[in-house]
């Protein structure tokens, strides 16, 4: 049951068409409230919102203010954004989207999951178990999810599944009953300082936890410094080892099939609707979470659940060419992305568009690697997120999606191997990169689309150039100029 505390309070969400304030949106009016809110531009989420009788702008403007009693704000939202400002000049309480959550969260038994990645899939499968289960949950996962109309579930009963963000600290504000680490890697340093101090966040989050609750955690990868002085049980879960493990386990390239082992015993099959092992290792989290809060949740109450848009979304197959749009913009997740395409046989091709310049100045050397099992690939500009290329500097020059480009394609020069080996182009014309790939897709193939920006609207782009008869003139004799690179 979601807390009454904003019962008859008007609301109003800056950054309500991003998937982490939206999924605010059923639960604050389930709670009493009445939602308005806005955003940078149009679009899809906001016209949905605006079918449903909320009052939705497509710019911020603090003369959205009058009437209003609370301002909740996306953490992409710089605290002196003049709306923002506006409000507290006015006495309006303002609250982040992380506040928010928390507060949404109290009288209820949490489950939280955090982590590096996977967090969104984790959340909606271990959602989707208990409501499979009758518990009725309520559900909060940042991404946007068809049968709900977003990323928010207003359950009934006791149980709170959410999503929660280790990207700017406000995980640290949840006390859950049931707290997930899908896993720890190099991301959002810049905020933390160190691996150590994203180590020790983590660390603190996770004593929080009450000693009858449970810390769901893979069997490799934490240091002992992340798990000092729990009291909370511990339950470890991976694909080879764990308290719950997989067995039988069999790849495809529409998902999963594995036997799920708890403690020794046999608890089932499970079928996983995503490919790739990182996501049958998510699924195995997801399970033992709701396990955890719920007795009656078995491996086979899975079937039927959906994907996360998104999240590995396949947008149709022209001329026998896959076309699949994923989130991954973290060098971890794109290699992972990649693998899971590589399931579905013949080559894969990469369209990725780098998300914020510290992100890819951060990780560039992993970035030059992750697409190693990648044909041809096309490179877009970075997708800043409100972040200058300054932010992104090595030995004094940007990071930015040309020179990415440029050290992907000498690598490829010089590698010995059978994969990266096609050709690599940077652009930032967008149908030149459509056109690129689709002259180099054969049947069997797939195109990836891969990035946390914009770039997904290129995927049904994709799919109408893929599908039109051949013979038509190809990508070079009618888009320039190209920065061909190998």
């Amino acid at each position: 049951m979601i807390c009454s505390r904003y019962r008859g309070l008007r609301v109003h969400l800056m950054g309500i068409g991003g998937a982490g304030v939206g999924a605010l949106v059923p639960l604050l009016r389930a709670a009493g409230a009445e939602v308005s809110g806005c955003d940078l531009h149009d679009s899809p989420a906001l016209v949905r919102l605006r079918g449903e009788g909320l009052a939705v702008a497509d710019h911020h403007d603090p003369a959205h203010l009058a009437e209003i009693d609370l301002v909740v704000h996306s953490a992409a939202i710089a605290t002196d954004h003049p709306e923002l400002v506006a409000a507290r000049t006015i006495g309006i309480p303002v609250q982040t989207r992380g506040e928010c959550l928390v507060q949404l969260m109290e009288g209820t038994r949490t489950i939280a999951i955090s982590g590096s990645h996977g967090k969104t899939s984790t959340t909606w499968m271990c959602g989707h178990l208990l409501v499979a289960g009758g518990h009725d949950p309520v559900v909060m996962v940042g991404g946007s999810v068809a049968s709900i109309g977003g990323g928010g579930r207003a359950g009934g009963g006791s149980l709170f599944v959410a999503e929660t963000d280790e990207s700017d600290g406000s995980f640290a504000q949840v006390r859950p009953q049931v707290a997930v680490v899908t896993n720890l890697d190099h991301e959002h340093l810049r905020h933390y300082g160190s691996f150590r101090d994203l180590e020790d966040a983590f660390n603190a989050w996770l004593r929080r936890v009450p000693k009858d609750g449970a810390v769901i955690i893979p069997t490799t990868g934490l240091s002992p410094r992340v798990l000092a002085g729990i009291s909370a049980r511990i339950i470890r879960v991976g694909l080879d080892e764990g308290d719950v493990q997989a067995a039988d386990l069999r790849l495809g390239p529409d998902g999963s099939v594995l036997r799920v082992l708890g403690d020794g015993r046999d608890l089932g099959v499970m079928a996983v609707p995503l490919p790739g092992g990182h996501m049958a290792s998510n699924a195995l989290m997801a399970l033992a979470a709701a396990q955890a809060v719920a007795t009656n949740i078995v491996p086979d109450m899975l079937a039927g659940c959906e994907r996360v848009r998104r999240r590995f979304t396949v947008h149709g197959a022209p001329g026998g060419v896959r076309v699949v749009e994923d989130y991954g913009h973290h060098p971890t997740e794109v290699r992972a992305t990649i693998a899971a395409a590589r399931l579905g046989g013949g080559r894969v091709h990469v369209l990725f568009q780098p998300h914020r310049y510290t992100r890819t100045a951060d990780c560039f050397t992993a970035f030059v690697a992750a697409f190693d099992q990648a044909h041809a690939l096309a490179i877009l500009p970075v997708y800043a997120a409100g972040e200058s290329p300054d932010q992104g500097m090595i030995a004094g020059e940007p990071a930015d999606a040309e020179r990415l480009a440029r050290a992907i394609a000498a690598r490829r020069r010089v590698s010995t191997s059978d994969q990266g080996t096609g050709q690599v182009l940077h652009t930032a014309a967008p149908a030149a990169a459509v056109a690129f790939l689709s002259d180099h897709a054969q049947p069997g193939d797939t195109v990836l689309v891969l990035g946390a920006g914009d770039v997904g609207a290129l995927a049904p782009q994709l799919v109408e150039r893929l599908g039109r008869p051949p013979g038509e003139p190809g990508w070079l004799g009618r888009i320039l100029p190209l920065r061909m690179l190998a």
